[in-house]
């Protein structure tokens, strides 16, 4: 075992995603005036558009949602694939398609990272309240 207490071995973290496709009706773009309706107005359609551009501004990536089925889950895909996600299983869970999704867990930077046990509080110049 490496000295640091971890085994070499690979981490994962993982994303389940629901994918419907029981739903006969063809999806539509996302609409800030509706998210605002279901939030019961907590939120204006201008503050949800500004500060959610990804998903209610008028760019071309917020058009997927208004395309084929198809094009819509390879967009997300895409955007899982950028984040480092990798899919790794799909599988029909009872009437629900389930995607299976890993990628490596990330190191915390070394300055975050807490010291073995094993170590002294004075090797590590960490002390603790008293």
């Amino acid at each position: 075992m490496p000295e640091d207490g971890h085994s070499s071995m690979p981490q994962w973290e993982y994303r389940v995603i629901h994918i419907n496709v029981e739903n006969k009706e063809r999806p539509q773009p996302p609409d800030a005036q509706v998210a605002s309706e279901r939030l019961g107005g907590i939120l204006s359609p201008e503050f949800i558009a500004r500060e959610f551009p990804q998903q209610y501004g008028v760019s071309h990536e917020s058009q997927a949602a208004g395309k084929h089925p198809a094009q819509q889950l390879q967009y997300f895909l895409n955007l899982l694939g950028k984040e480092g996600w990798e899919m790794s299983e799909t599988a029909k869970v009872g009437p629900l398609l389930m995607f299976f999704f890993k990628r490596p867990v990330r190191p915390l930077p070394q300055r975050l990272q807490v010291p073995p046990n094993n170590e002294s509080s004075a090797q590590s110049g960490y002390s603790a309240p008293t």
